[in-house]
């Protein structure tokens, strides 16, 4: 990965213990940034803070957090404050996608996806740009999803509208925050074998019913491929971009 120079910056990763989220702290790790880790998983967080250290000679701090928690997320923010004196960079993570018709869902059910895939961004957000305001500075990146753009025919209505809420939210921000020089954006990750979706790629009807039709290169994602966009965005190369959303899908939204 080209390394985009984020040295010293501090950065916050939500939904950091695995998958995408893990991929992330890698990747503003290796472009200089210290990195705090929050998850529910304690032990993943500090085993993937450990690597982060070894690795690449930066400082990563697990912060045990359940997104859905209001002081959790209040705690992880001023953790933040308090170990570094600043935040510069957020990536809202954080997210779940429950497979489950329209009539099965409870209210309880989209209430969760709800909290952890919106309200939660909702939340780091408002904190981190409490302190980003009076700096003049900061970026704050949201992870969207190409379903956020468009349903398929799996059953997944709450992701669907959590993900579509989550680009919303992202122009809103970037509107309201611009004038403090603070840039929100999002990225739309495609398929990526992730363990959350691993078992779509190793079901060979999934993948050639759906995956490999609406990918346009001659290959599927590996996760590491998701790195360099928020670390873009997350860069000085990035300093005129805000309110947009990077699809990083192998061309799924180009059908």
């Amino acid at each position: 990965m080209v390394k985009y120079n984020l040295s010293g910056k501090v950065a916050i990763v939500t939904g950091a213990s695995a998958g995408l989220g893990e991929q992330f702290c890698y990747g503003l790790a290796e472009s200089g940034a210290n990195v705090v880790l929050a998850a529910r998983r304690i032990e993943l967080l500090k085993k993937v803070s450990a690597e982060i250290e070894k690795k690449y000679r930066v400082t990563a701090v697990p912060i045990q957090t359940d997104v859905r928690s209001e002081a959790d997320i209040i705690g992880m923010v001023d953790t933040a404050v308090r170990k570094f004196g600043t935040v510069d960079i957020l990536v809202n993570n954080a997210g779940v996608a429950p497979l489950k018709s329209l009539v099965d869902t409870t209210l309880a059910e989209w209430q969760q996806v709800v909290e952890v895939n919106l309200t939660s961004a909702f939340l780091a957000s408002r904190e981190v740009a409490r302190t980003m305001i009076p700096r003049k500075s900061g970026c704050i990146v949201s992870i969207s999803s190409t379903f956020g753009f468009g349903a398929t025919t799996w059953p997944l209505l709450s992701y669907y509208a959590t993900k579509g809420g989550l680009i919303a939210m992202t122009k809103a921000l970037a509107v309201e925050l611009g004038k403090h020089n603070i840039r929100v954006n999002a990225i739309a990750p495609g398929y990526f074998p992730t363990d959350m979706s691993i078992a779509s790629f190793r079901d060979e009807r999934v993948r050639k019913t759906i995956i490999e039709p609406r990918t346009a290169l001659p290959m599927l994602a590996e996760n590491e491929w998701i790195r360099g966009a928020l670390c873009f965005l997350a860069s000085e190369d990035a300093r005129y971009i805000t309110g947009h959303t990077l699809a990083v899908d192998g061309g799924w939204l180009a059908f």
